[in-house]
């Protein structure tokens, strides 16, 4: 009753960090529960080829959806806090339009390119139907999330995160002729009947009013971004198809299954962020800088923290998510967890160029290190296998996040953190990464590694929890 009473007294914007850090918590515990069945069910090679369907449908998402619901939204919350309905259903039949002209484009060109895209028809068909309705949903929950709106978000989330693998996994048991059919279409036709819930209400709230005028600002702001956005999800998943085109689909499988594990921390970020947004814009507003350092460097050393938790526990993350088969797997995931730690430090410099309308900024970075990403895996892969793609990504993102910062100082025209100490911080987090594969044969020395985190852990818990304590006395002033 005590923490209850002391959770209830906490600003809004920290409950809301917390809910949605549970609600993903939540949905990264159901993946490591499908995760298993999955690898159970299919082959490696069916699991490898349900992974590049998931890469290519964000890949073709980011053009089809113009990614409406990413930092211009944001801005549109803020220039228009009185017409907010009307706004989001806007930007959806604007996302409407545009999935119908590339829709149109993509089916006429798949038989030029389906040996290409190793995806069947029925595939694509699938992929069209879902880049119409996902963005409703998408607009409701940023809209939900930035006027910390958490409850029914949360609720919604977790049930969607349920409702998509259990109706999977009974497809592909009713099926057993055609176990990626029934893995690829049982998950998305459940997501479709959610997202289209949520096209009802964007209509029904904005009493299908629709705004013009929003567009020319939107598509503005999105088009020099789309490389960007684009790139960054290259970045962190070209890997896949470029293992899938130059080795094989079941070594597709094998990096897939790491890659699966590195996501969890990634999705914890993004509930981080999603809070992290609208408290760094109105001090960005106010051009107060300090406090956006106080309370995002707490929260990077904790997220480096989970990084290192995760990268000890590889060898028992992957022994619980898949068959032996998969061991070999627990050697990708340093790597990719450790670019994934570069890849967070993209959003706190990204974050204060994207409120001074600067996207050009972040555009650079981002395609920057995708072309040189594609161009490492391509001579790395071929010489030494799958796992050279973790090493290379890793170097990627470091390039990334450096031009970003540099992006944020031209923007800004000052430092606002303390870079000595993110310096620090990356470096123990890459030698972690770079040598933690020499002591995977020695559990014992990884658990007192692990004892040693938490100890300091417990030891600082008093500093950790004044994080919370901080951002309420800023709340309140």
């Amino acid at each position: 009753m005590n923490i209850f009473r002391k959770l209830q007294q906490l600003p809004q914007s920290v409950k809301a960090s917390i809910a949605f850090a549970f609600a993903s918590f939540v949905a990264s515990g159901i993946s490591y529960i499908v995760t298993p069945i999955y690898t159970r069910l299919l082959l490696p090679e069916e699991y490898g080829q349900t992974s590049v369907f998931m890469t290519w449908l964000e890949i073709f998402g980011i053009m089809a959806m113009f990614c409406l619901s990413y930092g211009v939204f944001n801005n549109g919350m803020v220039d228009y806090p009185e017409k907010r309905d009307e706004y989001s259903f806007s930007m959806l039949i604007l996302s409407n339009i545009i999935t119908l002209c590339f829709s149109g484009i993509l089916l006429c060109l798949y038989p030029l390119i389906a040996e290409w895209l190793k995806l069947d028809f029925a595939f694509i068909v699938l992929m069209c139907i879902v880049f119409m309705v996902q963005p409703a949903y998408n607009f409701w929950k940023a809209k939900q999330r930035y006027e910390l709106k958490y409850k029914l978000t949360v609720c919604v989330s977790v049930c969607a995160s349920i409702l998509s693998p259990l109706t999977a996994i009974v497809c592909i048991l009713a099926n057993p002729s055609a176990p990626v059919y029934g893995r690829i279409f049982g998950a998305e036709i459940a997501l479709i009947c959610v997202y289209v819930v949520f096209y009802i209400v964007l209509a029904v709230k904005s009493k299908c009013k629709i705004n013009t005028t929003y567009w020319k600002a939107a598509l503005l702001f999105n088009l020099p971004l789309i490389p960007h956005y684009l790139s960054v999800y290259l970045l962190g998943s070209s890997d896949k198809l470029m293992i899938s085109w130059l080795v094989g689909d079941a070594q597709t499988a094998y990096y897939s299954v790491a890659h699966s594990v590195a996501a969890v921390v990634t999705i914890v970020w993004g509930a981080i962020n999603s809070s992290l947004i609208p408290y760094t814009y109105e001090k960005c507003k106010k051009e107060d800088f300090e406090p956006i350092s106080r309370v995002t460097l707490p929260l990077l050393t904790l997220f480096a923290t989970v990084c290192v938790l995760l990268i000890m526990l590889a060898p028992e993350v992957v022994a619980v998510m898949a068959t032996a088969d998969y061991m070999e797997a627990i050697y990708a995931i340093p790597p990719i967890v450790g670019g994934v730690f570069f890849q967070v430090q993209y959003y706190i410099y990204a974050n204060v160029v994207y409120y001074y309308k600067k996207p050009k900024y972040v555009m650079i970075a981002s395609l920057t290190s995708t072309v040189l990403n594609i161009v490492l895996n391509y001579i790395f892969i071929s010489q030494f296998g799958y796992l050279a793609a973790g090493y290379t990504t890793i170097f990627c993102y470091f390039v990334q996040a450096t031009i970003d910062y540099f992006a944020m100082r031209k923007v800004v025209g000052r430092n606002i953190y303390n870079m000595r100490y993110i310096g620090v911080l990356s470096l123990a987090v890459v030698l972690i990464a770079l040598f933690s594969n020499l002591i995977y044969g020695y559990a014992i020395v990884r658990y007192i590694v692990l004892a040693v985190i938490v100890v300091v852990c417990i030891l600082l818990r008093k500093k950790i929890i004044g994080l919370f304590t901080t951002m309420k006395g800023e709340k309140k002033s």
